[in-house]
């Protein structure tokens, strides 16, 4: 087992960017069914949203399991529907205990990417949005934090190494 770091994970990245169109779509349909609870969640927390946030927040959970079996070395096991809905209730009380003025989304983007806190879903968040995050729409960029922070509760993952 190797572990999750931030070399980790640009290795990932770069990797996925890579893939050609149809490597991506057969990649990306094995995952969904190798993991439909987490789709399942990923569609649940987005399908207010448009069509491009729903397959960006796919592909969040995506690379997050590529990271995750590239740590493993192997497949991640079927990740529990109920691991996944106590994480999600975990995340909403924790939403409460969020003290603070402005938007809900600022105090949960600068909660979740704390300075001396590195956390896996800031670090994708990160890795995601690269340069191009100073335009984006940051109750979008909040949600994806909360949809990786919950999988990264359900997994029992979460800080990144340094």
């Amino acid at each position: 087992m190797r572990s999750i770091d931030q070399t980790l994970v640009d290795e990932v990245w770069r990797e996925t960017a890579s893939y050609p169109p149809g490597r991506v779509a057969g990649e990306a349909n094995d995952f969904l069914a190798r993991q439909p609870h987490v789709a399942a969640f990923a569609h649940s927390v987005t399908h207010e949203q448009d069509a491009s946030v729903q397959r960006a927040a796919l592909g969040l959970c995506f690379l997050l399991f590529k990271v995750l079996e590239r740590s493993l070395g192997h497949p991640f096991p079927l990740l529990a529907e109920s691991r996944i809905q106590n994480a999600h209730h975990a995340v909403t009380e924790w939403l409460l205990t969020l003290d603070g003025d402005g938007e809900e989304s600022d105090r949960v983007l600068e909660t979740v990417s704390a300075p001396g806190h590195p956390t896996l879903p800031a670090y994708l968040i990160a890795v995601f949005y690269g340069e191009s995050a100073a335009g984006c729409d940051e109750r979008v960029r909040a949600g994806f934090a909360l949809m990786l922070r919950t999988l990264t509760d359900a997994l029992d993952v979460g800080r990144v190494e340094t």
